[in-house]
């Protein structure tokens, strides 16, 4: 009998340490849902039920949040940053986070950023996908773009890379008519602040751009974590190395460039996401040179994880490669993208 009794004691603690390592969501209405605590992003919860396929939730839904399996990268929309485990408060919207020096009480719904620093590298990617087709048959052209992102993100640091590429297909022939890859690294040293280095290769054959190759340093402050606004700027300076349509080499270029991103989310259905993203060069090799490039994205999420995209652009240089070139080009690309965690 003593023996039955020890097993069963056994067994309960067994279960009992399993489901601490579970994260818990304990909703305003009562329920509860266990499973994995996957990210938090401007007010929305990414959780992986027990049995069930991942499922986004929104923090105004939430009394409190347990998740001890891990350590956090918590944001908040008052500009602090913490690195520890959530445990769950008795009243209503508050949780307890449990750093290395302290523990301390936040408001859930004072959550911008959250994501597990100490995964593994396979889990710290996430990233999106899109493409989009066009075609009329009284021109005879067809216009295919796609769009890739993926993210790296650790303890510190963020590596991204992105590219894009819209292209002009007739009678068989493919033509490049505009391409951009980035490579961006930042690594956040003080609260918001982040130091950020960065590769570029562009092509714009409506400016006269055969190729541009970029390497820049700077900056940056993320200076907006609301609940529905997140928004980040960076300056430093690039080095351009250009080739115009016209074979006709720049050497190298020195500028002052200074980039914006603002992201606005509406949660409730249908569920929008607008990306306002604008970059500015000013040369300090070329006299009077100004170059600007700005988009504004607009995805629509038509069911899980995937989006209708509408994206219209502009790029302007004041001194384009080649003598008497434009100086002006914009567009809008359409399409359907695939988001990835």
């Amino acid at each position: 009998m003593k023996i039955i009794t020890v097993c069963f004691a056994l067994l309960f603690c067994g279960s009992a340490y399993s489901q601490a390592l579970k994260d818990t969501l304990f909703f305003s209405n009562g329920s509860v849902i266990v499973g994995k605590l996957e990210s938090v992003k401007l007010g929305v919860v990414l959780f992986d039920p027990d049995d069930a396929n991942d499922i986004t939730v929104q923090l105004r839904r939430l009394k409190t949040i347990s998740a001890n399996r891990k350590i956090f990268r918590i944001e908040t929309v008052a500009e602090e940053v913490h690195f520890g485990t959530m445990l769950a408060h008795p009243d209503m919207n508050k949780v307890y986070v449990a750093t290395s020096l302290d523990t301390l009480i936040i408001n859930v719904e004072d959550i911008s950023v959250l994501y597990a620093f100490d995964q593994t590298i396979a889990e710290r990617f996430s990233g999106s996908v899109g493409l989009g087709y066009t075609y009329t048959k009284s021109s005879g052209f067809g216009r295919l773009n796609f769009d890739a992102k993926i993210k790296y993100t650790s303890k510190k640091a963020e590596l991204s890379l992105a590219t894009l590429g819209i292209y002009t297909i007739y009678d068989s022939l493919l033509s490049r008519e505009k391409e951009e890859v980035s490579i961006k690294y930042n690594y956040y040293f003080i609260r918001k602040w982040f130091a950020t280095a960065f590769v570029v290769y562009q092509r714009n054959l409506e400016l006269g751009l055969e190729r541009r190759y970029q390497e820049g340093l700077g900056i940056g402050n993320k200076f907006i974590t609301s609940k529905h606004v997140y928004s980040w700027a960076r300056s430093g300076v690039v080095i351009n190395q250009e080739r115009g349509t016209d074979d006709i080499n720049s050497g190298v270029l020195t500028e002052l460039f200074g980039q914006l991103e603002i992201n606005f989310f509406r949660f409730a259905k249908p569920k929008i996401n607008v990306l306002l993203a604008e970059n500015f060069y000013y040369s300090l090799s070329q006299t009077g040179r100004f170059r600007n490039d700005g988009s504004l994205n607009v995805t629509w999420e038509i069911f899980k994880d995937f989006n209708l995209s509408l994206e219209p652009y502009n790029n302007y240089d004041s001194k384009p490669p080649i003598s008497g070139g434009d100086k002006f080009d914009f567009g809008i690309v359409f399409g359907i993208n695939y988001k990835f965690y």
